[in-house]
């Protein structure tokens, strides 16, 4: 016992206990530290990674032309601006995580569900990210050696991978350690400067593959042949595809939204960031497709692969040069997209799951260690349909934001008792029954069911579905939100849950004295008011006071 005691001591995190550490607790001023340029640099790196580029270009396969494709992305990115401003305001205005509000949402121990939904997604995305970050260190170093690049595979054909791109995968991996270590305050540096090398990479690609082919390839605007009724749903599938390619970010993005400067700063980044490299890098993919179609009859959606397709076809000393800044800016990117996209905000829910013993730190290196067992080659190299059930997987996530969307909104009037987030007893009015609101949990399980024979389609087409339930997936995005918003707002009247009043004394030093004075609330100065009461919840808060000068300290 001994032994064991002093093994939980060195795993146990300073200041932590069961119900919080500094990472989950709402963010104190002193790493308030995100302005303009976080959060437009955090959209556009999300919008400049490979898997983005191509869902623009993939539009073109479902019979729309470029700029009928180009026409849904305007309008998915206008959906995704407002789902993420919506969805993420409770994090601007009480600076806390998706995590913890999932204990306003479902109770605080019904709150492991919707946390454990998001770390799997954050493993799975993190992994598939990765690997496709080997593939962009694969095209750097195919730059230096063409016998690199043409490297002979030593596994055998039932191994779903080859030497070659294990060899990337493993080097990625190691390059991405010590951009996990980076707390998330700082994180808008790499956000900038990867965005930014990123940006002059697509753009440079771009203008190759126009001057190339001489033009920006029929495709752009190749004459609709669909029936009107089949345009009109394929425009909705274009709408939804780019929506469910970035919906993951759009349930977490109180995450980063809690980091705020000001309320203001998220807001207008968000809508600035999103809107401007939401149009740019779709149109770059879909300019690029065209074009090296119409040249030479291939089909290349990502630019990793326009890089490769350069050194095949031309070893020259410009080409060569070409593919290795190319690669180095992707490398970057993915390091800027897997750290805060997967690795770092799936650290922050596992956080939440141990807070005792796991921080943002350690968690994201978790999510690393998990990529193994994922085994991402097989999405890529094998009949996996993974990218199709990944996209789809917003038949989960779209229920959920409409949940979280009416009870803070609706329901609960925009009021969140921040002490009573970390009280593990039904002391908190957010203990609903025994800690679970069983309506959330059904409720957004319902909701997602009328999209899951979609979502069976998707992974095996050979099952077959009716047209109606097809088209419905097709514009699941507004058909689910708006279903089960309705069904949460009708049960949450009838069943009228404590909304309860704001904390009255900023026990977490997360205001400033203008924020505490517009809010009505006392500032927090390391100690209690002379005239709060002795009860026993009382005494918690005076712990939290306890904790928030120890992790203002660090």
């Amino acid at each position: 016992m001994g032994l064991l005691h002093r093994i939980d001591k060195f795993l146990e995190l300073d200041g932590s206990n069961n119900m919080q550490n500094k990472d989950i607790v709402p963010i104190p001023i002193n790493r308030r530290k995100w302005g303009y340029t976080g959060y437009i640099s955090y959209w556009a790196i999300m919008n400049l990674c490979p898997v983005t580029w191509s869902v623009g270009a993939s539009l073109l396969t479902v019979g729309l032309n470029g700029a009928h494709a180009m026409g849904t992305v305007v309008v998915g990115n206008f959906i995704v601006c407002l789902a993420t401003i919506i969805a993420a305001v409770y994090g601007s205005n009480y600076h806390i995580g998706f995590s913890v509000f999932q204990r306003v949402v479902f109770g605080i121990r019904g709150a492991y569900y919707g946390v454990l939904v998001r770390s799997i997604l954050s493993v799975v995305w993190f992994a598939s990210q990765s690997y496709l970050g080997g593939l962009c260190v694969n095209l750097v170093l195919s730059s230096w050696s063409k016998s690199y690049m043409n490297m002979k595979n030593h596994f055998p054909d039932s191994v779903k991978m080859t030497s070659q791109e294990l060899i990337g995968y493993v080097i990625y991996l190691i390059i991405t350690v010590p951009s996990l270590m980076v707390p998330p305050e700082y994180y808008d540096y790499i956000l900038a400067t990867s965005s930014a090398a990123t940006f002059f990479c697509g753009l440079g690609i771009t203008i190759w593959a126009v001057k190339e082919n001489g033009g920006s390839g029929t495709l752009m605007n190749t004459p609709i042949t669909l029936s009107s009724s089949d345009f009109g749903w394929m425009w909705m599938y274009g709408i939804n595809s780019w929506y469910s390619s970035l919906v993951a970010g759009i349930a977490n993005q109180s995450d980063f939204s809690r980091f705020n400067k000001k309320p203001i700063h998220f807001y207008l980044g968000t809508l600035i960031g999103n809107t401007l490299s939401g149009f740019i890098v779709p149109l770059f993919g879909i300019i690029c497709a065209s074009a090296l179609e119409e040249k030479y009859g291939v089909e290349l959606w990502k630019p990793n692969d326009i890089g490769m397709f350069w050194l095949q076809n031309d070893y020259s000393p410009s080409r060569r040069a070409g593919a290795f800044f190319s690669g180095v800016a992707l490398v970057y990117s993915q390091l800027a997209i897997c750290g805060i996209g997967n690795a770092i905000s799936g650290g922050m829910d596992l956080s939440t799951i141990f807070p005792r013993y796991i921080n943002i730190r350690r968690g994201a290196m978790i999510i690393l260690i998990l990529v193994w067992p994922t085994q991402p080659w097989l999405f890529y190299n094998s009949s996996s349909v993974f990218i199709s059930v990944m996209s789809s997987f917003s038949v989960f996530v779209t229920p959920m934001v409409a949940v979280y969307i009416c009870e803070y909104f609706l329901v609960r009037r925009c009021i969140i008792k921040l002490s009573d987030c970390y009280i593990n007893s039904s002391k908190s009015i957010y203990w609903y029954h025994q800690g679970i609101n069983w309506k959330g949990i059904v409720i957004s399980i319902l909701g997602s069911a009328p999209g899951l024979p979609g979502l069976i389609n998707a992974a095996n087409p050979k099952i077959k579905i009716s047209r109606g339930i097809e088209n419905f997936y097709y514009g699941s995005f507004i058909f689910q939100f708006v279903t089960t918003f309705a069904m949460y707002a009708i049960v949450s009247f009838i069943w009228k849950p404590e909304v309860g009043t704001r904390d009255n004394v900023d026990y977490f030093n997360t205001y400033t004295e203008e924020e505490c004075m517009k809010l009505g609330i006392i500032p927090y100065n390391g100690q209690l008011p002379e005239d709060i009461s002795e009860t026993e919840s009382d005494e918690y808060k005076k712990d939290l006071v306890v904790q928030t000068v120890k992790h203002s300290k660090e």
